[in-house]
C-alpha cells in the first residue's frame, strides 16, 4: 500500500486541525478519482531523529526572519493510499500545499528566471518520506 509521511514542525494547538485537513483533502482526492481510498494517521510525538527537529525549527527561522515557532513540536501524519491512479510522488506534493501555500508566479517568462523571488514561505516546515 503506497504511504506518504509528513514529519511537520506545528503549533500544538493546529497540530489535530492539521489532520482533520489532511483527511478533508484525501476525502478531495477520493472525489476527484485520483484514489481509491486514503487513511490519515495522526501521531503528536512521534519518534525523530533530533536533528530533524533541529533543521525544520532552523527552516522557520529562516523563512520567518529570524522568529521562532513557540509551543511547537514535531508531528507525523502518514498517510495510507489505496487505489491509486497516478504518481505517489505528485499525490505527495498535492498535499504539500497544505503545509506550504502555491506561489502566484508571473506569466512574463523574464519575469519567471527570478522564480526564488516569488517563493511563499512554508506555514508548517515539512520533510516527506513515500513508499510504495
Amino acid at each position: 500500500m503506497p504511504t506518504i509521511v509528513f514529519d511537520c514542525l506545528v503549533p500544538d494547538i493546529e497540530a489535530a486541525g492539521l489532520s482533520e485537513r489532511f483527511s478533508r483533502a484525501t476525502d478531495e482526492l477520493v472525489e476527484a478519482g485520483d484514489i481509491e481510498a486514503a487513511d490519515v494517521v495522526f501521531d503528536a510525538s512521534p519518534r525523530v531523529n533530533p536533528d530533524l527537529e533541529v533543521e525544520l525549527r532552523r527552516i522557520y527561522r529562516v523563512e520567518h526572519a529570524d522568529v521562532e515557532m513557540a509551543d511547537a513540536s514535531v508531528c507525523r501524519y502518514r498517510i495510507e493510499l489505496a487505489g491509486v491512479r497516478g504518481s505517489v510522488n505528485q499525490l505527495a506534493m498535492t498535499l504539500s500545499r497544505l503545509l506550504t501555500p502555491p506561489a502566484v508566479l508571473p506569466r512574463d517568462r523574464v519575469l519567471l528566471e527570478q522564480e526564488a523571488l516569488y517563493e511563499l514561505p512554508a506555514t508548517y516546515p515539512w520533510a516527506v518520506q513515500v513508499s510504495r
